[in-house]
Order: structure tokens, then C-alpha cells, then sequence
């Protein structure tokens, strides 16, 4: 529960499927009138029971905060996965979360079936009493298989009601509920003396290839073959003929979901079963057709016209966020009408230049501690650390909204980077069509944002080695030459005032004998500090030597000051060190003019001379 509403979560895919949207807004109103707030976690393709190959997007499941939600809705066979299925229902037993499952059964979770039996009943029973069929074939998915095998029983049973006998070997091909080897079984119909009646298929796949078979010899469908399916995915609508089928509707699914989930709300303990039923969708294979057909071509012609500007737009946003040089810049890329009522959060390692993340890819898909992208919210744009726990920005008010919250994944190259939040205040399915073209573009926009980030890093880090020495972090004496006749160059011909600093490490054998070469390392390290913390930002500071350092400075400085402050930088760092080491310098420098005619030798000499006369007074202070 949150901010006084229960949380009901669901575990769906391919929210843009039309009939999936109508249960959604169906299944949303309903709960709008019980106070509870729906929450959608979304993946736009299903998983194909691959468990060795899970998709990046399917990481959104990990993203559910059991601790606010009060029931969690799992449709099993439209994510198509038992891993992820068991995981949900793992970490939400653990919370003691009730589950309800639709089209599958789990130990200790309610659940939601439909009831395919009725509805394949109806397809043939359809088939035997509107068309007189005589001689039926059944076209099986997998032997073996639990929805083939209980299909083939139901088509033995009703064709006993008309006096058939039922003989295996001629009236059942076998489809594996795919399209090659449903056309490879019709291929082979078509050498019998007699084609069948009619041909029943386990589901609409091999339907659709068994009618282009017989089409494609000259068999007319229906006039002489029916041919039927089941499942009522969308391609029926776009087959020649259309696909006489059976489905499971919005309506009669949001019902017993509904039920179910507010049964379970009332007492967790108790395990609910409810059942829903398909609906018969006869089309033009039976010789039933509808219009139907045109209403969803309608709709897919329309659906595909309608976003190809949207889609044009959207690339031309991933290229430029590619190109940005921050990540403000980047979150102001997606500012456009094309984006709208949405959130970015991401992982707070993708705006850090340094990671290559995928070639250590985290162990977790998404961190505690986030970061806010993108959210067009009341006081506009803003980019900020984010704790994941807080869901999305103005939670509250989105959430009195009514409407349901939806999370998408956003993944680069396999790998998960953060997440979208979706917060429409209508159902338009325009809007939820948008969803997979926003989560893949703005993941290659990321993606590749966060590369060329890191390019650039890389180039920095190539330019420091290039430039600097790595333990001091001074200049090297290759690039101090380069700069330094920039230096003189700069001056045209003209001279002017200059100062010359060279400091000496004191003592670094006895350091390197008695506490190792870390521990001399460290002394270097800290002169070096000492001499760039004394000079102006602009002074070129060279390592020349092992422990030798110099420094040249443009303009009018008062030397002296300048190795005070060395001195009193090492003295603060011994006083609070805790070494067993003192680190000292002895500093020597002098002021001069630069030209073009001055060397580097003379100027080495010349400090050196300064340098050694505060090394001998040293000298004969311990003595």
C-alpha cells in the first residue's frame, strides 16, 4: 500500500496489442473504483520459453517493490517464461504477497485459466453443425503435448456426437504448432484421393500456412476445405482467406481476474481458481466471415502510416543525444511531443565517464541509489540523484490520477542501464503502441551517449600519459619542452618577466633504505604537491629528474613567497602524516626575463645555484 491506496501489480507483454489495451483499461476502471492503484511491469516482446536466452528488457521484473504491492498479477503464457514466472512468485511469497496466475497453475498462488476446452469445442462443434462436415481432419501441434493432446480429445469427442469414428492414422497430421511443418502435413493432404472436409488446427499458425497451401495448389477455402484455427493472435486478420479461430476476449478475462484478485485481497491465505472463456471469431475460412477483417486492417495500415514521422523524429533525438558532451545535455534531447507523461531513471554508473559498463556488466540490473534523467515534471527539467525506492518523480500525484503506471527496462547491448515510467492519463492506444519504439530508441540514445562519454575519457586518460608523469602528476620533459616553447613563442619576439623555482627531495636514499621505495614513491609524490600547490595555475611544472622538480612562471612573482609556501605545505603534511619520515625540499629559484633566446640549461644552472646554497645551509644547520 501507498499513500492510502493498495498496490496491485502486473506482469504482462505487448501492451500494444488491441485487445490487451482493452483489458488493461478495463481492468484499471474497475480497480479505480476499489482505490487501487495498477501498476503494469511491461516487457513488448515475450520471452518464446527461452530460459537460456533472456532478454535484457525482462530485467524490469526486478524492479517490483514488494513491499508496496498488495497482490501481484503474473500472465504466465503472455511472458512465456518459467524462470521469470518462478522469481516473481518467489520473491513475492517471500513478502507474503498473494499471486494469482492467469493461463497457468503454480503451487500456492491463485489463478486465473481459460478454458480452452469449451472454446475449441466450439470451433468444431461450429464446423460439424453450421457446415455439415463429414470428413474431418485434426491438425495436432506436438504429440505429447498437454494443449495438443487435450484438443485432439475434445475433436474425437464431438465428432462421436455425429456418428464418426475416430481413425488416428487418417485424420490427424501433425503441425508442431508452426508454420513449416503445418504446410510440409498439407503438402502431403493434397496426394490423398480425397481431401478432407475440413481441416482443425490447434492453433492459428498452422492455420494460416495450411489455407496459403491449399491456395497456393488451386484448393478453394472454404468452398472446398474449411480450415480453421485457434488462439486468435492477430495474423488471422491479415490472411487470405481470414482465419476462422477462438480467444479469450478482454471482457470475460477482467471479470475473473477482478474477482480473483479482490478475493485474494480480502483473505491472502485462501487459494481462488476462476475460469474464462473464449469466444468464437468466425471469419472467411469457414465461410462466416465478418467485418471484422477490414476493421483490423484498418487499424494496422493506420497504426503503421501514423508513426513513421514519430519514428524519423525519434532516431534524429537518439543520434543527438549520442553527441552530447553532459548528461543535461543528453536529458534535453528528449524533450519533444513525441515524449510524453514519461520518466528516465537510470543507473548512477551511466553518467560516469569512466565506465566501460559493458565490459564488466553489473551483477544486478539496477541500483539502489539511481539517477533522474528525464522527467518533464511541475518544476520542469531536472536531472538528480534518485533512490529507487521512490518509484518516480510526483508519485503521488500521478497516482491520483487513476490511471496505470507502466515500467519498461532500457537496456544497450544486452545490458540493462535504468528504467522508463509511463504515466498516460488516458488509454489511447496510440499511446501504448509508442512504448517499444520509446524504450528502444531512448536505449540507443543512452547507449550510446554513455559511449562516447567514455571515449572521451579515454582520450583524456591517452592525453594525460602523454603529457604527464604518472607518479607526480607534473609534466614530463617531453611536453614541458613543447609548452615551453609555445611559452616563448607566444611572446613574439618581445621579452618578459619570469620566475624560475627548482625544488630537490632531501634525503630520498635514506628514505627508499629504510621504509622502501612506497614510502620514497610517497616523498616524491608530496614535493611534487607542494611545488604545485606554491605556484600560480598557469606555471609549467616539470619532473626532470628522480627527485628534481621545476617550475616556470610567467610574469612578476616574489620567489621567496613562493618557496615559503612549498615549506610550509611539507611542514602541514609532516605535522599530520603520522609517517616515520619526514618529506623536505630544498628550493632554489630566482627571477629573470624569458625571450626567445632563453635555454633551458641556463635556466636549470641558475636555480641549481639557488637550489644548492639552501641545501649546504641545511647542511650546517645539522651539523
Amino acid at each position: 500500500m501507498l499513500n492510502g491506496q493498495k498496490i496491485v501489480v502486473l506482469c504482462m507483454s505487448r501492451l500494444f496489442d488491441p485487445e490487451h489495451q482493452k483489458f488493461v483499461m478495463q481492468l484499471n476502471e474497475k480497480f479505480r473504483k476499489e482505490k487501487i492503484s495498477l501498476w503494469i511491469y511491461h516487457i513488448s516482446t515475450d520471452l518464446y520459453w527461452d530460459e537460456d536466452n533472456l532478454h535484457a528488457e525482462s530485467s524490469v521484473f526486478d524492479l517490483i517493490d514488494y513491499q508496496k504491492a498488495d497482490a501481484v498479477i503474473l500472465m504466465d503464457e503472455k511472458i512465456k517464461s518459467r524462470t521469470i514466472s518462478q522469481q516473481v512468485i518467489s520473491q513475492a511469497h517471500a513478502s507474503q504477497v498473494p499471486v494469482i496466475t492467469v493461463d497457468a497453475e503454480y503451487p500456492d498462488c491463485s489463478s486465473v485459466c481459460f478454458d480452452y476446452r469449451s472454446g475449441f469445442e466450439a470451433i468444431v462443434w461450429h464446423v460439424m453443425e453450421v457446415h455439415h462436415v463429414r470428413n474431418p481432419h485434426f491438425m495436432a501441434g506436438i504429440k505429447g503435448n498437454p494443449f495438443s493432446d487435450e484438443r485432439m480429445e475434445v475433436f474425437k469427442k464431438v465428432i462421436a456426437e455425429y456418428g464418426i469414428e475416430f481413425d488416428e492414422v487418417s485424420m490427424v497430421s501433425y503441425g508442431f504448432f508452426w508454420a513449416q511443418p503445418a504446410a510440409e502435413s498439407a503438402e502431403k493432404l493434397l496426394h490423398r484421393e480425397k481431401l478432407p472436409d475440413a481441416v482443425i488446427c490447434a492453433n492459428d499458425i498452422m492455420a494460416i500456412n495450411v489455407a496459403s497451401v491449399f491456395r497456393n495448389h488451386g484448393i478453394s477455402v472454404p468452398e472446398q476445405v474449411i480450415v480453421t484455427g485457434f488462439d486468435g493472435i492477430d495474423e488471422i486478420y491479415f490472411s487470405v482467406p481470414t482465419i476462422t479461430s477462438a480467444k479469450c476476449v478482454s471482457s470475460g478475462l477482467t471479470e475473473s481476474i477482478y474477482q480473483t484478485v479482490m478475493a485474494c485481497l480480502a483473505d491472502k491465505k485462501t487459494l481462488k481458481r476462476n475460469y474464462a472463456e473464449p469466444v468464437l471469431l468466425l471469419n472467411d475460412s469457414c465461410g462466416c466471415g465478418t467485418p471484422e477483417g477490414n476493421r483490423q486492417n484498418f487499424n494496422f495500415n493506420d497504426k503503421f502510416y501514423r508513426y513513421q514521422d514519430d519514428t524519423q523524429v525519434l532516431y534524429t533525438i537518439a543520434e543527438k543525444m549520442q553527441g552530447c558532451a553532459t548528461p543535461e545535455a543528453a536529458g534535453y534531447c528528449l524533450f519533444c511531443d513525441q515524449i510524453q507523461d514519461t520518466a528516465l531513471i537510470v543507473n548512477h554508473w551511466c553518467i560516469d565517464s569512466s565506465v566501460n559498463y559493458f565490459e564488466n556488466p553489473p551483477e544486478q540490473p539496477f541500483d539502489e541509489d539511481m539517477f533522474l534523467f528525464f522527467h518533464a515534471g511541475a518544476l520542469g527539467f531536472q536531472q538528480k540523484a534518485f533512490r529507487r525506492t521512490d518509484i518516480v518523480p510526483d508519485l503521488e500525484q500521478i497516482m491520483q490520477k487513476g490511471f496505470p503506471l507502466i515500467f519498461d527496462a532500457v537496456s544497450f547491448l544486452g545490458v540493462p542501464l535504468g528504467y522508463l515510467c509511463f504515466y498516460f492519463d488516458n488509454y489511447e492506444l496510440t499511446n501504448y503502441c509508442k512504448i517499444p519504439q520509446l524504450v528502444n530508441i531512448i536505449g540507443q540514445g543512452l547507449g550510446g551517449f554513455m559511449n562516447w562519454q567514455y571515449q572521451h575519457y579515454l582520450m583524456k586518460q591517452l592525453e594525460f600519459i602523454y603529457k604527464y608523469d604518472a607518479l607526480t602528476g607534473l609534466l614530463n620533459r617531453l611536453c614541458f619542452s613543447k609548452e615551453f616553447a609555445a611559452l616563448k613563442e607566444s611572446l613574439h619576439g618581445k621579452t618578459a618577466p619570469m620566475a624560475v623555482i627548482l625544488s630537490d627531495l632531501d634525503g630520498l636514499k635514506k628514505i627508499n633504505d629504510r621504509f622502501g621505495h612506497n614510502a620514497g614513491d610517497n616523498a616524491i609524490r608530496t614535493a611534487a604537491e607542494a611545488l604545485k600547490h606554491a605556484c600560480p595555475l598557469d606555471a609549467l611544472c616539470v619532473r626532470f629528474g628522480g627527485d628534481e622538480m621545476l617550475a616556470v612562471i610567467a610574469g612578476e612573482y616574489h620567489v621567496p613567497d613562493i618557496i615559503q609556501k612549498i615549506h610550509d605545505y611539507l611542514d602541514e603534511y609532516n605535522q599530520h602524516s603520522g609517517l616515520e619520515y619526514k618529506v623536505s625540499s630544498s628550493v632554489g629559484g630566482y627571477t629573470g626575463e624569458l625571450s626567445a633566446e632563453t635555454e633551458f640549461g641556463q635556466m636549470i644552472q641558475k636555480a641549481d645555484a639557488a637550489m644548492y646554497e639552501q641545501k649546504q645551509e641545511k647542511h650546517k644547520k645539522v651539523r
